[in-house]
């Protein structure tokens, strides 16, 4: 109820094909969903054409680094942006040039204990900082590590001012 439209996006043919098979399958209706094979950063650009999304859910196999900025751009203001990365040894140190390189962190190693928690604010840091060059915030609504993955949830808004106070917060 109250849902526009949806595009499912997948650079695999075939995961592409499971798309529209399940929206059959599952008797959505007809143009409800689109399903495009492809890379996600175009999916999400073009918002000048197309305006906005009301909701992105991004969950690439291992890291939603790559993709982060054009998700917060493609997001509404309010929006709900929803992202999983699965390269949780990489966010706990045991990798810390290759979480320099997509996250621009380094991460302690051992954590003092607390390395999931710091993978969490890792991701949450970059997206923060994504979203603050465009003069946009991230209020976080859920972070959480399952098994082998980190999972947020966060609304993003049009606010510059509040993107002014985003390093105090540090």
């Amino acid at each position: 109820p109250g849902l526009g439209d949806v595009v499912a996006n997948d650079l695999d043919p075939n995961a592409t094909e499971a798309i529209r098979l399940n929206v059959k399958k599952n008797g959505i209706a007809e143009g409800a969903v689109t399903a495009q094979c492809g890379d996600a950063v175009d999916a999400m650009s073009g918002v000048e054409n197309r305006g906005r999304f009301a909701a992105v859910d991004l969950d690439p196999y291992g890291s939603a680094a790559p993709f982060i900025d054009a998700a917060v751009r493609a997001v509404e203001s309010g929006g709900l942006l929803m992202l999983t990365c699965t390269d949780l040894a990489v966010l706990c140190g045991n990798h810390s040039e290759a979480c320099f390189a997509r996250y621009g962190a380094a991460p302690v190693k051992g954590g003092g204990g607390n390395v999931h928690e710091m993978a969490l604010r890792i991701v949450l840091g970059m997206v923060a900082a994504h979203a603050g060059k465009y003069g946009r915030t991230a209020k976080v609504l859920a972070a959480v590590k399952i098994d082998f993955y980190v999972r947020v949830f966060v609304v993003v808004s049009d606010d510059k001012r509040g993107v002014m106070g985003l390093g105090l917060q540090q």
